[in-house]
């Protein structure tokens, strides 16, 4: 069995994982729109791809999976999982095991607004959270609310436009550059339906422990765990150091998520832990950028994955983390033996 990771970008540690959890009964297949990235150069078979957005895109995946046997695929990057998962049905339709959601969350998740109502709804704590200068400057007057205030894109990723304010002034400046700046972004990324490119979202800036939990499930979406770490520091929006944290202290949350998504694979969510209760912040309904800490400390969700895929139990300690162990990101240079243009990546026609 192959595996397929779109969007592979700089996720070379993936590949490896994916990889060694293959033990030599299957390649891990990569595509990217951009070909000199080290996921690319990592994998053993690499192609580029049209954006994710084209109407090409869903038929070259189809493709692509026909002829290199793909028997698992995983989006790694939101916009890919939000286009891939509105044609869900026909990636299951040919029999490829996936761990896109459905088109419903595919969307979902990309709307914090509405991620944040449904979530609330569903008993799983989320910061108040509106969509407009005038819904906040009502709460401020109502004391729902108080400085500092978070200003970012309601449809988004990577932190798109995130503003700390400390006052009207900065909140009603923000409110005009965040909308201007998230416009100018999603123009960038193709149509996206039911989307509204300026919209913006509020929030309180919470103050506690930033934690983040992969929340497992199989691929007929039931939970089957899930493993947590605090992290410790960020450098330029991306996580650096964490330690990983007992099940315990995020077992509600992720048993509520898994039973609302009935998502399949991981799910990343990212969470502060304000007045002794956790606050789910953000939802990525893929391997986020937090895995390597999980999987460091004792999960291995590949290896979990291509069991299910393969009709086999997942190893038994592949689901859950150790607790207290400590964990940064590296720079670890890669050698790019023999690959020296994009010419030289092994194409779909390699069998």
């Amino acid at each position: 069995m192959n595996v397929l990771l779109t969007s592979v970008g700089q996720r070379s540690y993936l590949v490896d994982y994916f990889r060694a959890a293959l033990k030599g009964s299957g390649r891990v297949v990569v595509v990217n729109t951009s070909p000199d990235t080290p996921g690319m150069y990592a994998a053993d078979i690499a192609l580029v791809s049209p954006p994710a957005s084209s109407d090409e895109y869903i038929p070259f995946i189809l493709e692509l999976c026909r002829r290199n046997h793909v028997g698992l695929l995983c989006a790694l990057h939101d916009l890919d999982v939000f286009h891939l998962s509105q044609q869900r049905e026909l990636l299951d339709g040919a029999g490829i095991a996936n761990t896109l959601p459905d088109a419903y969350w595919g969307r979902l998740c990309l709307d914090k607004y509405a991620s944040s109502q449904v979530l609330s709804a569903a008993g799983i704590a989320t910061p108040w959270t509106g969509c407009s200068l005038a819904e906040a400057l009502d709460a401020l007057s109502n004391n729902l609310i108080r400085f500092p205030l978070i200003v970012k894109a309601r449809f988004g990723f990577g932190s798109l436009g995130l503003r700390l304010c400390h006052s009207r002034e900065q909140l009603m400046q923000a409110c005009r550059d965040v909308s201007h700046q998230v416009s100018a972004a999603l123009g960038n990324w193709g149509p996206l339906p039911g989307i509204e490119a300026g919209d913006i979202v509020i929030q309180p800036a919470l103050e506690g422990r930033e934690i983040c939990t992969g929340v497992i499930n199989d691929l007929r979406g039931h939970y089957q765990g899930h493993a947590s770490c605090h992290i410790r520091s960020m450098r330029h929006g991306e996580s650096q150091q964490a330690v990983s944290l007992p099940a315990a202290v995020t077992e509600t949350l992720a048993r509520r998520l898994s039973t609302l998504s009935q998502h399949r694979g991981i799910w990343g969510v990212d969470c502060i832990e304000h007045a002794g209760k956790l606050h789910a912040i953000d939802i990525n309904p893929r391997f986020s950028g937090d895995y390597p800490f999980h999987h460091l400390s004792g999960a291995d969700v590949p290896a979990a994955l291509v069991a299910w895929a393969s009709g086999q139990q997942a190893p038994p300690d592949s689901l859950t983390n150790a607790p207290d162990v400590h964990v940064f990101k590296d720079l670890a240079p890669r050698l790019v033996a023999g690959r020296n243009s994009v010419a030289q990546l092994p194409d779909s026609k390699q069998e």
